[in-house]
């Protein structure tokens, strides 16, 4: 059986797919205990399941990074990794939580007040209309797949993929422009 230290610097230097294959037959055990240790199934905004699925691409990513003259094991790095990971994601989603589209245009719909569909319709409007203006033109690729795509949520990890940057990156640039367009909205309310 071959050291992870010489899969390692096979992957680095010949981005070879067999090694990769091993070392990420031997270390997802630990990516997979970190993310179900570390991340809740109900954390709004955050899908465990696509932290998962990023499961090959971490440990390449950490493959890549890896320093021996550190002398931490490899597994553990692997493992510290995801951790931070997932403790960075948890962390952000608690101080600026994900929001839903109806959240947006901070629309309130009770039992007893019903929305009128024109007034909505004029919301969804204002908001497009916040969102074109802005200039970086990501923004208005990530909210149009994020929440115009289908009836579901489009995944950030098919987002990232379109737009070629992490999901982490897709979601701070989200979020980041969420605030100032909810402070738009209730300025033209």
């Amino acid at each position: 059986m071959e050291k992870d230290l010489y899969l390692i610097n096979k992957v680095k230097l010949k981005k070879d797919e067999d090694s990769l294959k091993e070392l990420i037959e031997r270390h997802s055990g630990i990516y997979i205990d970190m993310v179900n240790r570390y991340i809740p199934e109900s954390l709004e905004g955050v899908s465990k399941h696509d932290l998962l699925q990023d499961k090959d691409y971490c440990i390449y990513d950490a493959a890549i990074k890896y320093n021996k003259d550190k002398n931490t094991k490899f597994g553990t790095y692997v493992g510290n990794l995801a951790r931070w990971k997932c403790l960075n994601i948890y962390n952000k989603n608690i101080k600026f939580p994900q929001v839903n589209i109806g959240e947006i245009f901070d629309m309130e719909v009770s039992e007893k007040s019903a929305v009128n569909s024109i007034e909505y319709e004029e919301e969804i409007r204002n908001a497009i209309s916040i969102i074109n203006k802005i200039k970086d033109h990501r923004v208005r690729q990530i909210f149009k797949m994020r929440y115009c795509s289908g009836k579901k949520l489009t995944p950030w990890k098919k987002i990232a993929k379109k737009l070629d940057l992490s999901i982490q990156g897709c979601i701070n640039i989200h979020n980041k422009h969420l605030i100032e367009i909810q402070k738009l909205c209730t300025v033209k309310q």
